[in-house]
């Protein structure tokens, strides 16, 4: 192709053709500079293929890694529930005076658990992937926001509610339950029943121990009220890029 290019061009110049020589020369350059604008479309077109696939990528890997969280901290919340309720039992055991019965040791054991840990599984994968990858990956600026905001604010913050739960739990009253109860297995049994359902001490760890639990629960529900907003959007764009 070059070669019968270059031919036309030698023949139009030894035929002293000199003007149709510079608009056909003229002509060439501009069909070499559309090819090369054509080509750079093409690239483009390609590199943009790639972009929205690695988009796309990234927005299921975000909607499993939030799913998944949902998942856990909603399954957290009903054991959550279970140590309220023992504690209130307790409670109501404390203020109606009732007798002690074997099936306690068993609310004991409940009301005394530890319920910071489903927080420990959070789960931040698809973030970190975003956050290697670029944000500007993600193309629609209010998912954009909503998913930065959602891990960088909402979700760190929850996390670091585990460490405090287990700092709460630890002050207030873990000593004083390993002095108070024999602990197995199968429950806690006071050693003097009377004793500790007497203590007003006690009853102010139990009642600390909910209020703690309660704002954990508020702020679970908090975060989760926005990730299913997030998993919304996410799924709405997944839609338009079928």
């Amino acid at each position: 192709m070059i070669k019968f290019f270059r031919k036309i061009r030698q023949k139009l110049l030894s035929e002293n053709k000199f003007r149709k020589y510079l608009t056909y020369a003229f002509g060439e350059i501009i069909l070499v500079v559309i090819g090369i604008l054509i080509a750079l479309q093409i690239n483009n077109w390609n590199e943009f293929r790639k972009e929205r696939k690695i988009e796309k990528k990234l927005i299921v890997e975000l909607h499993l890694t939030i799913k998944n969280n949902h998942k856990d901290l909603v399954g957290g919340l009903g054991r959550w529930q279970s140590t309220t309720d023992a504690i209130d039992l307790i409670l109501q055991v404390i203020d109606e005076k009732h007798p002690y019965h074997d099936s306690l040791a068993y609310q004991f054991y409940k009301a005394h658990q530890k319920r910071g840990n489903n927080l420990n599984s959070l789960n931040f994968s698809g973030y970190k992937e975003l956050e290697n990858k670029g944000f500007n990956v993600i193309t629609n600026k209010n998912l954009q926001e909503g998913v930065i905001n959602l891990f960088d604010n909402h979700l760190s913050n929850l996390a670091a509610t585990n460490g405090q739960l287990d700092v709460d739990y630890s002050s207030f009253h873990y000593e004083y339950i390993a002095r108070n109860f024999q602990l197995n297995k199968n429950g806690h049994i006071p050693h003097n029943f009377d004793s500790v359902i007497n203590d007003p001490y006690y009853r102010s760890i139990l009642q600390s121990l909910r209020t703690i639990m309660q704002r954990k629960t508020n702020r679970v529900n908090f975060y989760l009220r926005k990730s299913e907003k997030i998993l919304e959007l996410l799924e709405d764009e997944l839609d338009q890029k079928k």
